[in-house]
């Protein structure tokens, strides 16, 4: 069984050995995470030359070489020749994380099936019982949560840092934040009327905050 998690890549330093498919979709999962990223490959596919062009990222066009994963923190081996992977393995240190695409039995790690709306993140693993099921899953999601629900996320977030600053009684600050999940707030969010939507959160804000002064 694998333990779930969510890692803070920033500033660490990812190795990707290979540039096919698979090394792609790695890649691209990076996205955003500010880690300090490498691929070592002496080919790679025109979709990925394109991301490594508009990124922040380094492609080293050769062979691997033990000495490549040296000072990576996270290793992703993903090419499509196994005694390679198998050799990347073989070299990387105790505190090195490896991801071996080809096997994971000898992988520290797994990458799971992600639906990603702004600040929401979805995973989902069967722990390699049954990817196809995961990809099943993955599709059911991105139909019920689509591109515009990481807006909703986005409200949600500013709501709350004006609840936290406006309203000090914790038990007010609970009540409100729980209401702020009422489906209306979401509906108008994907119909557009913010300032509706505003309006409706500066109603349900204000009485609170004059309880809270009643309070103190």
């Amino acid at each position: 069984m694998y333990y779930p998690m969510m890692m803070k890549l920033e500033g660490k330093k990812v190795v990707i050995i290979g540039g096919g498919r698979v090394a792609f979709q790695k890649l691209k999962g990076l996205e955003n995470t500010k880690a300090k990223i490498t691929v070592v490959s002496p080919t790679i596919i025109p979709e990925m030359e394109e991301w490594l062009n508009e990124h922040d990222a380094i492609w080293i066009q050769k062979e691997f070489e033990p000495s490549d994963i040296e000072q990576a923190d996270l290793i992703f081996a993903t090419t499509n020749d196994p005694k390679v992977n198998q050799a990347i393995g073989l070299h990387k240190k105790g505190h090195q994380l490896l991801l071996r695409a080809d096997h994971p039995k000898e992988s520290d790690f797994i990458t799971p099936a992600v639906v990603q709306r702004g600040k929401l993140t979805i995973s989902i693993s069967t722990d390699g019982a049954s990817p196809g099921l995961s990809k099943k899953i993955k599709k059911e999601l991105e139909q019920q949560f689509d591109e515009n629900f990481g807006e909703y996320v986005q409200f949600l977030e500013d709501a709350r840092r004006v609840v936290l600053k406006q309203i000090g009684d914790a038990s007010l600050r609970k009540s409100i934040l729980t209401r702020l999940l009422d489906p209306v707030f979401y509906e108008l969010t994907m119909e557009r009327k913010l300032k509706k939507r505003d309006h409706l959160l500066m109603d349900l804000i204000k009485p609170a905050i004059n309880d809270d002064k009643n309070i103190m």
